[in-house]
């Protein structure tokens, strides 16, 4: 009986366990997302109720271990939770919807996330609305986009290229420029070119994702090179499923539309204003008859007097009789013998332009691909100014085994660039045209004219031949149209991108990438000047040429380990990084043409100066790290430390860098669950520290340089700098605070920063005395802050099936200051000022350290300027006991209980200088945008302001100038220049040139203006036809649009485009273009 219950008993436990074997199982999957169906790397999957986890790897998939009845949980940072109940079925693929607040994946520094998981500050570029912006370059359409990136424009000329800041000015004089990194590798930044060539040689049309990190949990993953800020740009890639192809097609017209200076057009107008000019010239000299004086001079037979030549009387009387003496006006029975060609006539009219881009893409689970071809052709509205660009890319991915990938991004680029240059008076640059337009009186003609006022033949090129103003006052023995027409600058750039990847996956949770990325761009760079007109005729004519090449490698191995155990979530990566960069220039010229209009130094006969190259190259080894945890998907951790080496110091090759980052997901706790209102709410800070390298000059080291006399006969060895093997990284302290959030419904979303950045170790450059050898040494000293307060804001207004709205409106409020002075060399204490930057504690670097304009004296219309002075007798007057003052700063530093009095002096060089307390830095400036979608059609309208900062307006300062008559053109505030004793005016008296009346538009506050502006930068219509309509023709997307692109400018005077400059505006670049385009995108 024992025995038959002891075998009763044994089979019901086998029974049993048979039974509970039964029931527990393997069930395997794939998570994706419920948007595109792409998988999800590092999804959790846990058994609800208990610790049993597993985490998805590189494709998706899962493997985990349960019982019949278990609820499995599936999460993923950005997306909603989904559960599922386990059934008969082995295995379950869940499609995860992405959080609406919350459904943007983050490309970020060597990995990627979410928004919800990232603890630093990342703003995401809206490619579509980037793609509604008519650009070559694609940092020409971030202006007004995003908070804390500021974009300078220097020139519109074709092909140029914005200036980039992040959250304000991060050096003094070292770098100021963000890192760029396209998929993943970073761009060449060296001090020639800055990143423009290399930036576009990306085809806008080409870019995936756009994110710009700023703070320090974002950025010191990338150490020394990531101190002001980083732009990550994706290329398209790749997706398995159905190929694709794409293409669009945009024609434009370009135009100059945004307002200009008003000049005096009016010939007649011009000679009255000179007329007047030397009228009180002579009264000042005390003349008897001024009036007379005035009119027998106006002109005169080869203007090597102080009249104009009379070569460029247009009218059929002579010049004493132009004027009526009595009352200073032209007389009106004067008759033109002919109407000139202005310049801005010949100079400017309409270009075109026109791109093309085809994109193919697809592929499978083992392979995915994606290419494009691009080509542009972008004629500016400036006469001869052209660049055109071809570019073709393609981007692999091959998994040959579940354990094994490989990848690829390649593209070329080849880019011609002509005329396009905006450096003020170069040889066939357009830069030459704008100034020479805008100050050029209107009594010049382009073309020559004989003794009767007919128009000369050209007996070398034909048509009408080009004044060169051999006698003419403005602009002598140049004209910018024929330098356009005849002479030659130009540039053929060609580069080559190539990335290279390999993933090993290892295990579920360990993962080891390598990835080589290397660059080649040769700038080939002529100028060519004719052998008949213009300051190379009497050579003969010229060439040089400039033959530049850049080469970049880098070269990165990554060990990452990310797993999930419960409730928390791990990834952790250790790198190594090495960079090399070289760059090489060669540049020679000849004259003396025997074949003119070629580009081959042979076919001159004479060397001009000595033949010079010279060779740069500089090293960067790198080692870092960086951990990411989380909690619950509520608690977010992240930190990260690097270690850089670099070629350019000497003693201090190495620094450390790193940072820490929190994040905490306010709205998952449960004492939050009842406020309906708000959907998401992140709270977020970070701290860390990055350097910098400065610039690409390596001061740490003596630098030779091989000089020639001007003649080339003679070579001999200078010492440029002398070398500071002390020499250091710039170091930004960065700490951050801010949040995230989305309110009702998801239909307001507001995230606001703010930031404390402070660099020490500044580069700071001193001058030094002919007898130590060398004039340049650099080194490390100072502090500067910036601080300030981002914002954004996205308003859905208006979110239904047939009616779209939706308002973004961004700003950045931030201050910049110098909060410690160097100490120059020998020197035991800080500086209290800097003559060479004009810097001084407790002053930003854009404070504006000038002379003070205190108008004009109404007795005899003389300029005035404060003069200050220590009032050593305390009488309230300036005399002879009295202390001028020139330096008000510095003079009150030394006497602190100086008695300070403010006259006035009509005498340039004797007014003060001083902090004037105004800034080029504004209170806040930003943009927004407006969409608006109806049924199918769409619309969109992008502005940028600004508001609080002054700019000092080179460009108006020329035109009210003193200068003798027929040397510059005026503005029309001429106009109200003083006339006679009691007149009250702000504009001094025309003399020209009397005595010191020629500075009276010296550097002052007098074009102190303000740069407040309001512009108009894209109008984009759009029309999507409906599905219904291009399924039958077998097409997946067309879209047709019109769009417009700079389109109003409202700043505080007419002419004056704040956003060319930082500080100083001029006349003499290219003023941005204004572009009408039309176009369409259809998908197949």
């Amino acid at each position: 009986m024992k025995l038959k219950l002891t075998w009763l008993m044994t089979l019901f436990m086998a029974c049993v366990m048979s039974f509970s074997y039964a029931q527990e199982k393997t069930v395997t999957g794939t998570v994706t997302t419920s948007e595109d169906g792409l998988p999800l790397p590092g999804a959790s999957v846990i058994v609800k109720g208990t610790t049993r986890g597993v985490q998805t790897d590189f494709d998706g998939r899962y493997s985990i271990t349960a019982n019949t009845g278990d609820v499995l949980v599936f999460s993923y940072v950005g997306t909603k939770t989904a559960e599922i109940t386990m059934g008969a079925s082995n295995v379950y693929d869940v499609a995860l919807e992405f959080d609406n607040a919350l459904e943007e994946v983050v490309v970020v520094g060597y990995s990627s996330t979410t928004k919800e998981a990232f603890t630093g500050t990342a703003s995401i570029v809206d490619i579509e609305e980037i793609e509604n912006k008519i650009v070559s370059n694609v940092t020409q359409a971030l202006r007004g986009e995003i908070a804390g990136v500021n974009i300078v424009q220097r020139s519109g000329a074709p092909g140029s290229t914005a200036e980039v800041r992040i959250r304000g000015f991060g050096s003094v004089n070292g770098n100021q420029l963000p890192l760029y990194v396209v998929d993943g590798a970073p761009l060449t930044n060296n001090s020639r070119e800055e990143v423009g060539i290399n930036l576009n040689a990306i085809n806008p049309a080409d870019i995936e994702s756009m994110v710009v990190l700023k703070d320090a949990a974002a950025t010191s993953i990338y150490g020394s090179r990531g101190a002001n800020g980083v732009i990550l740009i994706t290329t398209k890639q790749g997706k398995a499923g159905t190929s694709r192809i794409s293409a669009d097609f945009t024609t434009s017209v370009t135009s100059l539309v945004l307002p200009q200076y008003d000049i005096i057009e009016s010939p007649e107008e011009y000679v009255e204003i000179s007329w007047r000019a030397l009228r009180n010239n002579a009264t000042l000299n005390g003349l008897s008859n001024p009036a007379q004086y005035a009119s027998s001079n106006i002109y005169s037979a080869d203007g090597s007097g102080v009249g104009i030549n009379s070569l460029y009387n247009i009218w059929n009387v002579p010049g004493n009789q132009l004027i009526n003496p009595a009352t200073g006006r032209f007389d009106p029975n004067v008759q033109r013998r002919f109407t000139p060609t202005t310049f801005g006539d010949a100079a400017f009219g309409t270009g075109k332009r026109t791109e093309a881009n085809v994109q193919f893409s697809g592929g499978d689970e083992k392979t995915k691909f994606a290419g494009s071809i691009g080509y542009l052709d972008d004629e500016g509205y400036a006469l001869n100014s052209r660049y055109t660009r071809y570019s073709t890319r393609l981007n692999l991915e091959h998994k040959p085994t579940e354990w094994l990938t490989v990848g690829a991004n390649m593209a070329y680029t080849g880019a011609r660039s002509r005329n396009s240059s905006d450096a003020e008076g170069d040889t066939g640059s357009s830069g030459n045209i704008f100034a020479l337009v805008n100050t050029t009186p209107a009594i010049y003609d382009v073309f020559l004219r004989d003794q009767d006022g007919s128009l000369v033949s050209d007996p070398i090129f034909g048509g009408s031949q080009y004044d060169y103003g051999l006698g003419r006052r403005a602009w002598t023995n140049t004209n910018a149209v024929g330098v356009a027409t005849y002479d030659l600058s130009q540039s053929d750039i060609t580069t080559l991108l190539g990335n290279f990847n390999v993933g090993v996956k290892m295990t579920d949770w360990l993962n080891f990438e390598m990835r080589y990325s290397g660059q080649f761009q040769s700038a080939k760079n002529a100028s060519r000047g004719n052998s008949f007109y213009g300051g190379a005729a009497a050579t003969g004519g010229n060439l040089f040429l400039d033959d530049d090449l850049s080469t970049n490698q880098n070269f990165l191995q990554l060990l990452r380990y990310n797993q999930s155990f419960g409730q928390h979530s791990v990834e952790f990566f250790v790198a190594h990084e090495s960079t090399e960069d070289r760059f090489k220039t060669i540049a020679a010229g000849s004259q003396t043409a025997i074949l003119p209009n070629t580009l081959d130094l042979n076919q001159y006969t004479f060397p001009f100066g000595r033949a010079s190259s010279f060779t740069q190259g500089w090293t960067l080894d790198s080692y870092f790290s960086q951990l990411n945890y989380n909690y619950d998907n509520k608690y977010y951790v992240t930190g990260s430390i690097r270690r850089d080496g670099s070629s350019r110091f000497k003693n201090n090759k190495w620094g450390t860098f790193g940072s820490v980052g929190l994040g905490w997901i306010v709205t998952k706790e449960d004492f939050m669950s009842d406020i309906r209102f708000l959907d998401f709410l992140k709270l977020k800070a970070s701290y860390g520290a990055i350097g910098d390298q400065g610039t690409s000059l390596q001061y740490g080291y003596q630098i030779q340089l091989i000089n020639s006399t001007s003649d080339g006969s003679y070579s001999f060895t200078e010492s440029a700098t002398l070398a500071n093997p002390d020499l250091t990284w710039e170091t930004s302290n960065i700490a951050q605070v801010g949040f995230e959030s989305s309110w009702l419904g998801n239909r307001l979303n507001v995230d606001v920063d703010l930031y404390d950045k402070r660099t020490t170790n500044l580069f700071f450059t001193e001058n030094l005395f002919p007898s130590i050898g060398s004039s340049l040494f650099q080194y490390n000293d100072g502090e500067l802050t910036n601080r300030g307060i981002e914002f954004n804001v996205v308003g859905k207004i208006i979110e239904n099936e047939n009616l779209r709205l939706s308002v973004n409106v961004n700003g950045e409020i931030f201050d910049n200051e110098i909060t410690r002075m160097p100490t120059g060399r020998g020197q035991s204490e800080p500086l209290v000022f800097d003559d060479n930057n004009n810097l001084a504690k407790g002053k930003s670097i854009f404070d504006w350290f000038m002379r003070e304009w205190a108008g004009v004296d109404p007795g005899n219309g003389a300029a005035l300027w404060n003069l200050y002075y220590d009032d050593i007798n305390n009488d309230g007057i300036f005399n002879a006991g009295d202390t001028q003052i020139s330096n008000l700063f510095t003079y009150q530093d030394e006497n602190p209980g100086a008695q300070i009095g403010r006259t006035v002096t009509d005498t340039y060089a004797n007014a003060t200088q001083r902090f004037v307390g105004k800034s080029a830095i504004p209170k806040i400036r930003g943009g927004f945008r407006l969409n608006l979608g109806v049924k199918n059609f769409d619309v969109s309208a992008q502005f940028s302001y600004s508001l609080g900062g002054y700019t000092y307006d080179a460009g108006y300062s020329v035109l009210m100038g003193n200068d003798l008559v027929g040397a510059d053109n005026f503005h029309t505030d001429i106009r109200n220049a003083w006339q006679q004793p009691g007149d009250i005016t702000d504009v001094p008296r025309t003399s020209a040139q009397f005595g010191t009346d020629a500075q009276q538009n010296a550097f002052s506050t007098r074009f102190l203006t303000r740069s407040d502006f309001f512009a108009l930068n894209n109008i984009n219509l759009g029309y999507t036809l409906p599905k219904a309509a291009i399924d039958a023709i077998g097409l997946s997307t067309f879209r047709l649009f019109v769009a417009g692109d700079n389109l109003m400018m409202l700043s505080a005077r007419r002419g004056l485009n704040p956003t060319t400059a930082i500080a100083t505006t001029n006349s003499g670049a290219y003023t941005p273009v204004t572009t009408f385009s039309l176009g369409a995108k259809v998908e197949f």
